[in-house]
């Protein structure tokens, strides 16, 4: 007798699909699938091949989510809702849609890993658990299982932290990850010879799941749910993958908290909040060093002069 699972299909504007899928995930989401045009928007942009196939262009993403314990109207209703306050944050978040299904689980289980591939970001490759990858002799391995933690260093504001990552020395250095998620750059700084790190998380899950990704690429760190304010001592490195707001919010601690040159990496900030966080960042303080951008997603390295 097949198991059925509902699937959850919600359609939201792109600014805003990853913070929608870290709450799928936190309402119980066992995996999670993204349907996205960007690549075929980059291929028409660049002109890569000669022949792109003819799709919608939007600014819009489809993200299915997999539940075992269905929800009901009453609870779909209030995934809207959470969604529509992400407007709070300072995402764009469009005309939100929202349907569900009930799907045989063998329909499911393994489908929507196809979406998920070896990415490789400079040096650093995120392998899905479940592909095999031969990797070269100078590249860093970070396994992860995508649909079940959130942070698959796919998404732009993640991709931009690693390849910063790789251009700083870690050795012998302390780094506080604040907003873990799946864990993957606390990993990523463990595997380029970071002394100490530190992740944070207020989602409890979040907390737990970068413990097994952690385990499952034969790395450590501490981990404690929080933000900043539950950390103590100074850190050489501090990151925050998060958005604008919460990154106004804790800057004033981060630039008590950095050790002297030390650096901040802040990520996850819409290009329309970056003037705001830089002149924060300025008035405290901080310097610039370098700065990003992907998309609408801006990424900034400040550092603390002695």
């Amino acid at each position: 007798m097949s198991n059925y699972w509902q699937e959850v299909q919600i359609v939201i504007h792109r600014e805003a699909h990853e913070a929608m899928t870290e709450i799928l995930l936190n309402e119980g989401a066992q995996g999670v699938a993204i349907e996205d045009d960007l690549l075929l928007r980059q291929a028409k942009e660049l002109r890569w091949g000669d022949y792109v196939p003819e799709v919608e262009i939007t600014d819009y993403v489809t993200i299915k989510a997999y539940f075992f314990q269905p929800k009901s109207e009453v609870e779909l209703a209030e995934l809207t809702e959470k969604g529509y306050q992400l407007q709070e944050y300072g995402l764009q978040v469009g005309d939100l849609e929202i349907a569900s299904q009930m799907i045989k689980e063998e329909e499911w289980a393994n489908a929507w890993k196809a979406y998920y591939h070896p990415t490789v970001i400079g040096n650093v490759v995120i392998q899905p658990t479940w592909q095999e990858y031969i990797p070269e002799p100078n590249q860093v391995v970070i396994q992860l299982d995508p649909g079940m933690a959130f942070g698959s260093g796919t998404h732009e504001t993640t991709a931009m932290c690693i390849e910063a990552l790789q251009k700083v020395s870690l050795k012998d250095k302390v780094v506080w990850d604040i907003g873990t998620g799946s864990g993957i750059l606390a990993i990523v700084a463990a595997k380029l010879g970071a002394k100490q790190i530190f992740a944070v998380d207020t989602d409890p899950v979040a907390v737990k799941v970068s413990g097994e990704n952690a385990e499952l690429n034969g790395v450590d760190f501490a981990r404690k749910q929080g933000t900043i304010d539950v950390l103590s001592g100074q850190a050489d490195l501090i990151i925050a993958n998060i958005i604008a707001d919460v990154i106004m919010d804790i800057l004033p601690q981060v630039a008590k908290s950095l050790a002297g040159n030390g650096l901040f990496f802040a990520s996850g900030i819409i290009q329309e909040r970056a003037e705001e966080v830089k002149n924060l960042a300025l008035k405290l303080g901080l310097s610039l060093e370098f700065q990003n951008k992907q998309g609408e997603w801006v990424f900034y390295c400040f550092s603390r002069k002695e």
